[in-house]
């Protein structure tokens, strides 16, 4: 027959196994994808109501953390290679042009960059709030609360693009949404281009990190089952 402790730490384990595999649900999709606009003022990142959006659908925020113009840190992104597209006949916040590009970021400044993020202050070209990115899940994408004094805070998409030796380059995918008709020039559609920034010094969330997470929960159930 079990004892009082064994039935409490059976049934203690029988909650962390389903404690788990949400944990690691939650770690393999964090968020859906999620389009954005440039509505924010001025054209600068996003709204406040946005944001309060793309954080409810499940994109994490990242605060408290200063950001530099992109060419402070010497970062060179030429020109994305434009992947696919789709054009409608009459383009639309609510029916946009879509297509994926894809970018390259060289570490040139001379000095390694660990845990980099590119930040994306507003389009330099197009119409702002008919300009965005359809955010992707996974945790790559996020939002970053920039405090702007008296005049509120900005809320800015961002992309991760891990540690940088110097020239050394990472590459990530872009779904781009734009509720304008695109630019041609021959055959080659022109995307949007960004004023954008640097942050560094903010991980991604290792999936150790959720094994000890586990693991403590765990330990502390089975403390309190052995102290009654």
């Amino acid at each position: 027959m079990k004892t009082g402790f064994e039935n409490h730490r059976s049934r203690a384990l029988r909650w962390l196994c389903a404690f788990a595999a949400g944990l690691v649900v939650a770690w393999a999709e964090p968020a859906r994808a999620f389009p954005i606009v440039f509505d924010g003022p001025g054209g600068f990142g996003v709204s406040s109501s946005t944001a309060d959006s793309v954080e409810a659908a499940g994109f994490l925020l990242i605060q408290n953390v200063p950001v530099a113009p992109a060419s402070s840190a010497g970062l060179t992104i030429p020109a994305p290679d434009v992947l696919s597209s789709h054009l409608v006949t009459s383009p639309s916040v609510a029916n946009p042009n879509t297509a994926e590009s894809r970018w390259s970021v060289t570490d040139g400044g001379g000095a390694a960059l660990q845990n980099a993020w590119l930040v994306f202050f507003n389009p330099t070209t197009y119409t702002p709030t008919k300009v965005g990115i359809d955010l992707q899940s996974g945790g790559h994408w996020r939002l970053v609360e920039v405090s702007a004094g008296a005049a509120g805070n900005y809320f800015y998409p961002a992309v991760f693009l891990g540690s940088l030796d110097p020239d050394e380059t990472a590459a990530f995918l872009m779904h781009h949404v734009v509720g304008q008709p695109l630019t041609q020039q021959g055959s080659n559609l022109i995307l949007p281009q960004y004023s954008v920034g640097v942050l560094t010094g903010v991980p991604l969330p290792e999936p150790s990190t959720i094994a000890l997470v586990a693991a403590g929960v765990a330990g502390a159930v089975l403390l309190r089952g052995r102290k009654g």
